[in-house]
């Protein structure tokens, strides 16, 4: 693989306030008895427009955005301009799994998407890039840019979620033979202080867990095909629910995928970027970080402790806009 490849970049969004989309959620919301069905996981704050301003100046180099919807389209986007793909989840996903409000549905199958590069980058909607982003900081020598670096599994929030994948790296792979066979890409001196922390589970027979990042997340197609292969019932049943389910796996499951096979270039992802909670408390620190341009990427995580939505919104459009105030090729005009 060389460096002159395409690569991709695949976003999923939801608007929220579509009438069409609120009445099917409202039906299979009643039909189903699990799941996490909470307004923060389809909520639109504005910034879209934002998403795609970063790409075009701050990564040119991206070949095409597979934009994934489930069926909606933000009304100000050119969804003629020859880098949108714009991809329908009937496109791409298993018809038994349709209709989903399960981002996990949508992560697992994003291999099957139609003229996907092999090598592609994974972002959500509250992911945007703030500085210039070269494909090295994504790709390295044909592999995507990673860090492994072992970590254990806390009670947090759907810890399931991280046990589901973890358990599945251990089924299929042997920690000491990995960490052996790709020792320099295990102990590295790039991770920074994060190395104490697999030095010192290097004792445990098994992955414990892996230190995760929510920012975007560089993949190979053939990684999702493998875990299909070896984990085809796990995959389906995260595929099979219609909301969030603590018994799924997501995208993380194909990181680990390629973190044990030793296919990625070590990297401190840590240090990219930036990932913080929408509150009353962080707004100013979150349009401080956009404003000064602070670090190359931040991950604006929505919650459930905000009392004025639109005034934090027009907050954080302000800040963005500061930066990037000019109308990209992929709005209309």
């Amino acid at each position: 693989m060389t460096e002159n490849e395409p690569i991709d970049i695949v976003i999923p969004w939801v608007d929220g306030n579509n009438v069409e989309w609120q009445e099917r959620y409202k039906q299979y919301a009643k039909l189903s008895k699990d799941g996490d069905k909470r307004v923060i996981r389809f909520r639109d704050w504005g910034l879209l427009r934002y998403w795609f301003r970063g790409i075009e100046c701050f990564a040119p180099w991206v070949r095409k955005i597979h934009f994934i919807t489930s069926g909606e389209l933000p009304e100000w986007l050119d969804i003629n301009h020859p880098k949108i793909h714009w991809v329908r989840h009937e496109d791409y996903i298993p018809k038994e799994y349709l209709p989903t409000f399960s981002s996990r549905t949508i992560e697992v199958n994003l291999h099957r998407i139609e003229g996907l590069s092999e090598k592609f980058i994974y972002v959500n909607d509250d992911m945007f890039l703030l500085r210039e982003a070269p494909i090295s900081d994504f790709f390295r020598n044909g592999l995507p840019c990673d860090s492994a670096v072992l970590d254990p599994i806390f009670p947090i929030e759907s810890p399931e979620l991280f046990t589901n994948g973890i358990m599945a790296i251990n089924r299929n792979f042997n920690k000491n033979m990995v960490i052996r066979k790709n020792l320099s890409k295990w102990i590295n001196l790039k991770y920074g202080g994060f190395l104490i922390k697999s030095l010192l589970l290097l004792p445990w027979k098994k992955f414990p867990g892996l230190l995760g990042h929510h920012l975007h997340q560089s993949f190979r197609k053939k990684t999702f095909e493998e875990v299909w292969t070896a984990e085809p019932d796990l995959l389906r049943n995260a595929g099979i629910t219609r909301f969030r389910y603590y018994k799924d796996v997501n995208q993380w499951i194909f990181r680990y995928w390629h973190l044990a096979k030793g296919e990625f270039s070590p990297v401190n992802k840590f240090t990219d970027g930036k990932n913080v909670d929408i509150t009353t408390d962080t707004i100013d620190d979150i349009c401080n970080i956009i404003r000064m341009q602070k670090c190359k990427q931040i991950c604006i995580n929505d919650s459930e402790n905000i009392t004025d939505f639109d005034g934090l919104s027009k907050k954080i459009q302000s800040a963005f806009n500061s930066i990037l105030p000019q109308k990209s090729s992929f709005e209309k005009e």
